[in-house]
């Protein structure tokens, strides 16, 4: 398969998957509420505070597509598009790569907040943890799927014979 439908794939499977995890998370975490999802997931710096909460059906739609889009389409791109240059050999180490990048990108907007917002890490720790955890579980995913996909390790690799 080619690299752009691999990382598609990838990006469809992984997703799915990390949304099962945010679910989970938010069972054991805080009972029934989507706040890990919403907080993972959060339109607040898009759209303001209208959009901070998945209390609106409109705001509730716009999350799913955002999220959507961004992690089944947009980050298995940029994934396939530089997965030769990620450290490690195999996809799931690409992947693991991957999610560190991305959730440091992630802590970097939380550090900001923190000093912004007047909170602490402490009060964010529990959801630095599960995003991470998220990340890794996504990159791993998208790693393993992408591999499994794709007749190839890397752009610069020579196809492997099919059996």
């Amino acid at each position: 398969m080619e690299p752009v439908r691999s990382s598609l794939g990838g990006g469809i499977v992984a997703t799915i998957v990390l949304l099962a995890f945010l679910l989970v998370a938010d069972l054991v975490l805080v009972g029934r509420s989507l706040f890990v999802f919403a907080t993972f997931t959060s339109l607040c710096a898009i759209g303001g505070p209208p959009y901070c909460a998945l209390g609106t059906s409109t705001a509730t739609l716009l999350t799913y597509l955002w999220f959507a889009a961004l992690f089944a389409v947009a980050w298995p791109l940029l994934f396939g598009g530089f997965t030769w240059g990620l450290p490690g050999e195999s996809g799931v180490a690409h992947g693991v790569a991957f999610g560190l990048v991305l959730w440091g990108a992630y802590l970097l907007v939380a550090i900001l907040n923190v000093g912004i917002g007047g909170e602490t890490l402490d009060e964010n720790l529990p959801t630095l943890t599960v995003t991470l955890l998220g990340y890794l579980v996504y990159g791993v995913v998208l790693g393993g799927v992408y591999d499994y996909l794709a007749d190839h390790r890397t752009f610069l690799s020579e196809p492997e014979d099919q059996r």
